[in-house]
């Protein structure tokens, strides 16, 4: 294939004005304007990427019939295995030129090799935009000096890299915010509170919501008082529930806050995508309080997130199987996206009316302004992908194959195993692995210990997050390795193994 017409700026197509992304200026996922810019971005993917353009004709689709909701519910769903590995990175970019990003970041696939995602200003905006809704409208951080802690991930993956650039962008914009970035050094960022926070009216710590407990946890040992500070968590990586944010609220002195602890839902190939709201999080309170009682959602007890979107620059399906699809302008236009996360949508009428009563009475005793949150919702139960997300790293179901390989060849195990994560008492994760022993061996600690050494040493060799997990956390990253005698963990002739225990 060749490139399409030369690189043009299209930040100003596809990239709203502020006021588009103002909660009252979008009220839900069906509204005319979203799916016109859904639909303007088909169109011009279609024209302007190659490999798009080449999708497009091997599956018989013509762009120009494509007109209405229905007609675009037509257009094939694209992923990494149809789409994304299919062509190179420069017929997925604009024009076929890949010099048109201003960086590139990488995320690993389900057999952990790296997969590439330039980003442009476009992406830099928009995603800009939408934290400055969270700084100004929930932190009100135009009106308080702020310190915010960047303890993401730096280096090539996106989330550090990420909220760096949209809290430059909503500090350029006027707020006080002067950032520091620790990175996922806890000592460091906890050195770095204890020296600056007093400088400061608020303190904002970001982070990977299991990293950002250990700093606190760290910096009450080490002496900060954290109930004396004004802190509030921007989290992302994962879901958080509702006992976590307790837990951690707690911690901080600001029991049964919702404007203090805000989690993101974001994706490599495109980045933050929605994120919690006051509106969100008493929704999910309501939820807990009355799961049960009338089903407000499908199957309320397995929603592991709940967010807000703005869906004139994230717009999103329910497709087959539950699966959610995304359509949005990410470096590389994505176009009926399956993000293989199982949840749904629906509009903030929809929510406020299955909330009911309850939800008015839980708004009032919160002092929260639903009306100021007339956005839709997302919602997700969890991934379709054979893996776990351990300290917000994907643990591949072919990770432990691989870490698992030389015992199973010395025929120590018979091959299979079943991961999950696993919260103790004090809401820390760990990695849990049953591993099931070859026909006639029987459990003993020492092999127990010779799995663990062997399955970290060889994780750390396949799956570098895990890597760079292990060097921060130590001993924690290690998996707990229990062994099973032959046929005890249970298989169902004629189906798969399920090699993910469900949390």
């Amino acid at each position: 294939m060749t490139a399409g017409n030369r690189h043009t700026d299209h930040s100003g197509v596809f990239s709203p004005p502020l006021g588009h992304l103002k909660p009252n200026a979008a009220r839900s996922n069906s509204d005319g304007p979203a799916f016109k810019r859904a639909l303007n971005l088909f169109r011009e993917a279609a024209r302007r990427v190659p490999a798009y353009r080449h999708f497009l004709k091997k599956m018989k689709i013509k762009p120009d019939t494509i007109r209405t909701k229905t007609d675009f519910e037509r257009v094939p769903l694209i992923d990494k295995k149809n789409y994304i590995t299919q062509y190179s990175i420069e017929d997925l970019s604009w024009d076929g030129i890949l010099a048109s990003a201003k960086y590139i970041s990488t995320s690993s696939g389900s057999t952990g090799i790296p997969f590439f995602w330039p980003r442009g200003r476009n992406q830099d905006a928009v995603v800009g935009m939408i934290f400055r809704q969270i700084y100004e409208n929930i932190f009100g951080t135009r009106d308080a000096s702020t310190l915010c802690v960047n303890s993401f991930a730096l280096g090539t993956w996106i989330a550090g890299l990420e909220f760096y650039n949209a809290t430059k962008w909503a500090a350029d914009c006027g707020n006080p915010i002067v950032m520091v970035t620790p990175g996922i050094d806890g000592a460091e960022a906890v050195n770095e509170i204890k020296k600056l926070a007093s400088s400061f009216r608020r303190v904002v710590l970001t982070g990977y919501p299991p990293f950002v407990k250990d700093i606190i946890e760290l910096g009450k040992a080490s002496g900060i008082a954290w109930k004396r500070l004004d802190v509030r968590l921007l989290t992302g990586g994962e879901a958080i529930s509702e006992t976590w944010r307790d837990y951690v609220l707690a911690l901080i002195g600001k029991k049964n806050d919702v404007t203090s602890i805000i989690n993101v839902y974001g994706m490599a190939e495109s980045g933050v995508v929605a994120h919690e709201t006051p509106a969100s999080i008493l929704f999910r309170r309501v939820l807990r309080e009355i799961s049960g009682i009338n089903n407000m959602l499908p199957d309320d007890k397995s929603v592991m997130g709940l967010y807000q979107y703005y869906p004139t620059v994230r717009y999103f399906e329910v497709v087959s199987e539950g699966s959610l699809a995304l359509t949005v302008d990410a470096g590389l236009p994505l176009i009926r996206y399956n993000t293989r996360d199982r949840g749904g949508i629906l509009g903030f009428t929809e929510f406020m009316h299955r909330g009911g009563d309850r939800m008015i009475e839980i708004a009032r005793q919160y002092r929260v302004d639903l009306e100021k949150w007339r956005l839709p919702f997302v919602y997700l139960y969890g991934r379709k992908d054979l893996s776990v997300s351990f300290y917000a790293v994907n643990i591949y179901v072919e990770n432990i194959k691989y870490a698992l390989e030389p015992l199973f060849v010395a025929s120590r195990l018979s091959g299979l195993f079943v991961m999950s994560v696993e919260h103790m008492a004090n809401l820390d994760q760990r990695l849990e692995i049953t591993v099931e022993l070859s026909r006639g061996r029987m459990p003993n600690a020492a092999l127990n210990k010779s799995i663990t050494k062997l399955a970290a040493s060889r994780l750390m060799q396949v799956n570098t997050e895990y890597a760079r997990l292990s060097s921060a956390i130590g001993n924690r990253a290690l998996p707990k390795i229990r062994t099973a005698r032959y046929g005890e963990i249970h298989t169902i002739p004629g189906r798969k193994h399920k090699w993910v225990k469900s949390a």
